[in-house]
């Protein structure tokens, strides 16, 4: 009766070795950034042995394949604050903009590695990244929402409208992985800018903010 909860606690150790070496690791990632950290590094700093971290991890990049999905989930938590958190539909563009463009200038490298990692890993030939596909939808309602308000045009759909305005600032995050030394951070507030020129009424202010350079 007691082995059971033998293998709990050694089920228990596993999950929190595995969690101190991705944790160490991600420190590591943001410190010195991905290529120049090695497994040994981590290994060190996570108090344990390179082969223990290869019982948890096949490689380096499997980092960094655990980190896409994290980065997946804070996307998408990043659109529902901001587009709960703004009135107008230029307010929530430009916050989310600002916002992404914010935590990409935080760490620049890292954030390159992992969105390159998951166009690699996860995107199918002649497909979008995964990632324009999971902001596609709350883009869209945010513009249906728009349109019920009468801030966002209504000669087009709000779906044909989001794949526009995502289309639009995928554009800048496309051109940084093939450039790092790409102004991703202030292009991406312009993108935005530029995008809310095209989804606003005739009648609506331009309310003229080139999202600076």
């Amino acid at each position: 009766m007691t082995q059971p909860a033998s293998e709990g606690r050694l089920e228990k150790r596993k999950r929190e070795r595995r969690l101190r070496i991705y944790n160490v690791a991600m420190d590591l990632f943001h410190r010195q950034g991905f290529e120049q950290t090695t497994v040994s590094q981590i290994a060190e700093a996570a108090d344990i042995v390179p082969a223990t971290f290869f019982n948890h991890f096949q490689n380096k990049n499997a980092l960094l394949g655990q980190m896409t999905t994290e980065v997946l989930g804070v996307l998408e938590l990043m659109l529902e604050n901001e587009f709960e958190g703004a009135e107008s539909t230029r307010e929530r563009l430009m916050g989310f903009s600002t916002t992404a463009a914010q935590q990409i200038g935080e760490s620049r490298s890292l954030a390159r590695d992992v969105l390159l990692e998951l166009v690699r890993t996860e995107s199918e030939p002649g497909q979008q990244p995964p990632y324009v596909g999971r902001i596609h939808e709350p883009f869209s309602a945010m513009l249906a929402q728009g349109q019920a308000r009468g801030d966002v045009r209504t000669d087009q759909d709000p779906a044909f409208l989001a794949e526009m305005v995502v289309g639009i600032l995928n554009a800048t995050i496309t051109n940084w992985l093939a450039d790092p030394d790409y102004p991703i951070e202030q292009r991406l507030r312009r993108a935005a800018h530029f995008a809310w020129e095209a989804i606003r009424p005739e009648s609506a202010s331009p309310n003229d903010d080139p999202g600076q350079n």
